[in-house]
């Protein structure tokens, strides 16, 4: 593959994490997205390789085309490597590399209405009683971390950067690194705390005394465990009792976000709980409060039309 793009996508990657402080795992999806235009471009178009300035409207399109067409991929995937095509060019644009954004004309795709996944109430309480039912200590880190997503609503990275320091259990309270590295101080439930608290425990005994500074979460060698060994962990908690097509820890985020919202949650404390930076992010959760409001018109209007 020829260098002169790849080389500018690497300085936009490094870019990104020193100066946006981007997280290790979205500067691995946009590096995965960018790298596959690359490879677009190296089969259609090699000179846009060498050339970026040459890079038109026509092309992005034929690469969007592409992914819809022969690799079949879904609206909200072309939109997401569109998106991060669009950074790709503000950022060349900026440094003079091309001489316009190109990618700004470039449409979005429009994605369907999609209501997130997340689990009934009864589901998460089968899920935290069967990790409850391990006395070892990964069966208590793992009792941890989950009743901390749903406690919550943390991102991924943000619980794999956890460290002791952050948590304040004076206050009941925990300190997250979200995007953007902008802090946020989140509530902590009664029952995360317990497990938590029997998780260092164990931990302590298992390893011996730890920097409150060190990482919160281990792997059973005593090493950090990273997003893909938490990923995992979640993965088998939720498969234990649920048959769902989406598993991952965003699924507890979505879980946690449903049951405060239909609990009467207001959608601003909401918005900060979760770190959203715009409320129309957090409005894809009303989805809940429209489902209780046609329940209670069904069951109270007396020309609801029910039988």
């Amino acid at each position: 593959m020829a260098a002169v793009m790849v080389e500018h996508i690497d300085k936009f990657l490094i870019w990104l994490e020193v100066e946006k402080r981007y997280s290790p795992e979205t500067l691995r999806g946009y590096g995965i997205d960018l790298n596959q235009f690359c490879q677009f471009l190296e089969a259609q178009d090699i000179e846009c390789l060498n050339h970026p300035d040459q890079i038109n409207r026509g092309v992005i399109r034929s690469f969007l085309g592409h992914l819809s067409g022969e690799l079949v991929q879904q609206p909200r995937s072309v939109a997401r490597k569109l998106a991060a095509l669009k950074s790709l060019f503000k950022y060349l644009h900026r440094e003079g590399i091309v001489s316009l954004n190109i990618a700004s004309y470039v449409h979005t795709p429009k994605l369907p209405g999609v209501i997130p996944s997340y689990l009934s109430e009864t589901q998460i309480v089968a899920v935290l009683d069967k990790l409850g039912e391990s006395d070892s200590w990964m069966g208590k880190r793992d009792l941890a971390i989950v009743e901390l997503f749903y406690s919550t609503g943390m991102r991924i990275s943000e619980l794999a950067g956890l460290s002791p320091n952050d948590l304040n259990p004076n206050k009941g309270t925990v300190t997250v690194l979200g995007k953007g590295s902008k802090q946020r101080v989140i509530p902590v439930g009664q029952y995360a705390w317990e497990a938590i608290e029997a998780y260092t425990s164990a931990s302590k005994q298992k390893y011996g005394f730890r920097e409150n500074n060190q990482p919160l979460f281990l792997g059973k060698n005593g090493t950090p465990l990273g997003p893909t060994g938490i990923r995992l962990r979640v993965r088998r908690a939720i498969k234990a009792i649920a048959e769902m097509k989406k598993m991952s820890p965003h699924v507890l985020r979505h879980t946690f976000a449903t049951h405060l919202l239909n609990a009467g949650a207001d959608l601003m404390a909401l918005k900060d709980l979760l770190g959203h930076a715009n409320l129309s992010t957090t409005q894809v959760y009303t989805h809940v409060q429209v489902d209780k409001m046609k329940k209670a018109f069904q069951m109270a209007h007396p020309r609801a039309g029910k039988k």
